[in-house]
């Protein structure tokens, strides 16, 4: 791999990325039980690690085989989460480690991840991201030397000036990472309550919480407050499913703040009943429209949002005649629209299919098919499409440690008849 990894991230790279997976199979890897698809899972969540490094260990042009690899990832994990829908029984796989190991464990990591999301320098945390928006990440280049002359470096400074729009001020940076952090907190909290409440085991929460914090995923996109807020907004769509209305609303910010996740709105459509999907597709709808009129309204909340992380649907490419600002930035950089337009009706495809089937979603076919949506939204996403792995990691861990929830198996628009049943068998 050419170049440094930027600032090493705190360690040489083999050596810190050997770490992340010596501590996962650590803590998760069933040795009694070598070929459980738990194993497995840990597996497939270092497929993306090698695409993933190949661009952030390079300061020019990305080539090809590193969105390959990232495809080949998402990909598997696609599978992976609808291969979910088959295995009704999973049996229950404890950690290697106990419960108050595994939080003083948490604690720590999560607290050395929050001290640097606040004192990471602005041009550090862009480029060590791999999807960071094309328009900001030539903020950390560093100026050039006095014996660079000539016309070369001159043209690279002038190819493409940083747009008033991704200019982000201090105030901007600040409140950024603010929402990072409090995104990682909500992130930690919301899969450890998921765990507890409706995986019906504190420990797999635990475990859950642990898993996200040691994955290097989590520290490449450390201050990528685009990916964190949706990501902890759907988390807690699924912790309070029950609930359509904060449920729509969670999805319906999620969405408006970045496009990728609109097919959830559709899916989640399908998961509800009667008048609970007609109050949750009000009120998501309604929430992404406003998201939507007030990025349009030229108030200055589109600058301030697409500094905080936000991105339009121009950048993710649902509009014509946009093509990325750099050509390096994308698969899709450079390659003619109507190559991609197949890829996007495949997944308007599978947004229609998965919406009506199954036609009786449970709240674990429910998160199988979030995930999978997530990850095949990243084959058209125009931008750094693929890099996206923190907008559907927290979820292909709840797919990943899920228990049997056979007996919990409480489907949408029953929510009301079984308080009912409840309150009057009291």
């Amino acid at each position: 791999m050419d170049g440094k990894l930027v600032t090493d991230l705190g360690l040489a790279p083999i050596v810190w990325l050997f770490l992340s997976l010596l501590g996962c199979v650590t803590l998760f890897f069933k040795f009694s039980r070598f070929w459980s698809v738990r194993n497995l899972d840990l597996i497939l969540l270092f497929a993306l690690v090698p695409g993933m490094m190949m661009i952030v260990g390079r300061h020019g042009q990305v080539p090809w085989v590193a969105f390959i690899l990232l495809f080949l990832g998402s990909a598997a994990w696609l599978a992976r989460c609808l291969v979910d829908l088959g295995l009704s029984r999973r049996p229950l796989l404890e950690p290697n480690l106990n419960a108050s190991g595994l939080l003083c464990l948490s604690v720590g990591i999560l607290g050395l991840l929050l001290v640097e999301t606040v004192s990471l320098p602005v041009e550090d945390g862009a480029a060590r991201n791999p999807a960071e928006p094309s328009g900001r990440e030539d903020r950390g280049a560093r100026p050039p030397s006095a014996d660079e002359e000539g016309g070369t470096v001159k043209q690279v400074l002038d190819i493409a000036p940083l747009p008033p729009s991704l200019k982000r001020e201090r105030p901007q940076v600040i409140v950024s990472r603010v929402l990072a952090v409090l995104a990682h907190l909500a992130l930690v909290t919301g899969l450890w309550l998921i765990g507890w409440k409706h995986y019906e085991r504190s420990l797999t929460g635990l475990s859950m919480a642990a898993c996200y914090l040691i994955l290097p995923y989590t520290r490449m996109a450390l201050v990528d407050s685009g990916q964190l807020i949706p990501s902890a907004l759907i988390i807690y769509a699924v912790l309070w499913y029950a609930r359509p209305a904060i449920a729509g609303l969670l999805i319906g910010l999620a969405a408006g703040w970045i496009p990728a996740c609109l097919g959830l709105i559709f899916l989640w459509t399908g998961f509800y009943r009667g008048r609970s999907r007609l109050t949750y597709v009000a009120v998501a709808a309604s929430v992404a429209i406003v998201c939507a009129l007030l990025g349009a309204a030229g108030l200055g909340l589109s600058e301030w949002a697409r500094a905080l992380g936000a991105r339009s649907i121009a950048e993710v490419g649902l509009l014509p005649r946009f093509e990325p600002r750099s050509s390096g930035s994308s698969f899709w950089g450079g390659i003619d629209p109507s190559f991609r337009l197949p890829v996007l009706i495949g997944y308007l495809a599978m947004v229609l299919v998965v919406t009506f089937w199954p036609a009786r979603k449970d709240l674990s076919q429910l998160i199988a098919l979030s995930a999978a949506l997530l990850a095949a939204s990243q084959f058209w996403y125009l931008d750094k499409g693929g890099t996206l792995v923190l907008l559907y990691l927290p979820l292909a861990l709840l797919v990943m440690f899920r228990p049997t929830m056979n007996s919990r198996r409480l489907r949408a628009g029953a929510f009301a008849r079984n308080g009912a049943a409840t309150a009057s068998t009291t």
